[in-house]
């Protein structure tokens, strides 16, 4: 069996496609399988992955497009490594990633699935994202901070949790996911720079925004049910816009909406201790002052 498997599903981006595979199938650490799916492309992307003669790639066809949550999930179901990695069609990653991941998952047998940094420029900035669970457990409360095409998990908790993506969340099923695994997975983020997150106009986030935005709200609402609230529209207009950084200093109604918001929030959950207190405040207080991590 390989020691990692790799899940890269395919829509048309046959632009991008080749570089993506390369960067994978030129890894430091070579025993991994490489599961190519196909989701009815159009564009030539089948052709490319039809000529690709590795032996360590699978390849799955589908006839017709059915979405990005059926080829995650048949992906997970055909891996056969002990740890699972993800990877995008239209991203690269550095040549030695899943060795340096691979090797903090061992040494950290209770970390159950980890990211990694990464940058949308190849001359930088590096984005870290939250190192350690509680922390990201925080932050999940505002916006995913585990860049998905860089996760990778482990067999074993996929089998034990059941771990499956969540078609009820269209555009935003990492999100969902993490969110769902944070009370009973442990996650973490390594500090290093091993993706380059390639953006561009036909990204989900830009083609497919107001879904993925009604997704968002969706499981912000089922996490802030732990808390025992219901949020009005408004209140969750505030608190999209606490997530996004976007309260305005400067208007002193916005301000002291939001940070009205802010202190309810965090002595509900000072009664229910879903979240770190200490924790939760800071996050607040980094929202309302629109200073991301």
């Amino acid at each position: 069996m390989p020691r990692i498997s790799v899940i890269l599903p395919v829509f048309n981006n046959a632009m991008y496609l080749q570089e993506a595979v390369n960067t994978i199938l030129m890894q430091t650490l070579t025993d991994l399988e490489l599961i190519i799916i196909d989701d009815g492309s159009t564009d030539g992307s089948a052709g490319i992955i039809h000529e690709l003669k590795d032996a360590r790639v699978r390849k799955v066809f589908h006839a017709v497009n059915m979405g990005i949550v059926t080829s995650l999930n048949q992906g997970l179901d055909l891996a056969r490594g002990e740890y699972v990695a993800r990877m995008d069609s239209d991203d690269i990653a550095a040549l030695n990633r899943l060795e340096v991941q691979a090797y903090f998952m061992d040494q950290h047998p209770e970390i159950d699935i980890c990211g990694t940094g990464y940058t949308t420029n190849y001359l930088g900035p590096v984005k870290i994202n939250p190192m350690h669970h509680e922390e990201i457990k925080v932050w999940l409360l505002f916006h995913s901070c585990l860049l998905h095409p860089s996760v990778m998990m482990r067999r074993s908790t996929i089998d034990r949790l059941g771990i499956r993506y969540d078609y009820n969340y269209p555009h935003a099923e990492d999100y969902e996911l993490w969110n769902r695994l944070s009370s009973v997975a442990k996650l973490a983020n390594l500090p290093y720079n091993l993706m380059y997150y390639r953006p561009h106009e036909g990204q989900i986030s830009n083609k497919y925004r107001f879904i993925q935005d009604s997704s968002a709200r969706n499981i912000r609402l089922r996490q802030l049910a732990q808390l025992g609230v219901q949020l009005s529209d408004d209140e969750y207009n505030t608190m999209a816009k606490l997530a996004e950084f976007r309260v305005n200093s400067e208007d002193f109604e916005d301000y002291r909406t939001a940070a009205g918001l802010a202190n309810w929030l965090i002595e509900q959950n000072r009664k229910y201790r879903v979240f770190d207190h200490d924790l939760l405040q800071m996050a607040f207080s980094r929202c309302i002052s629109r200073v991301p991590y």
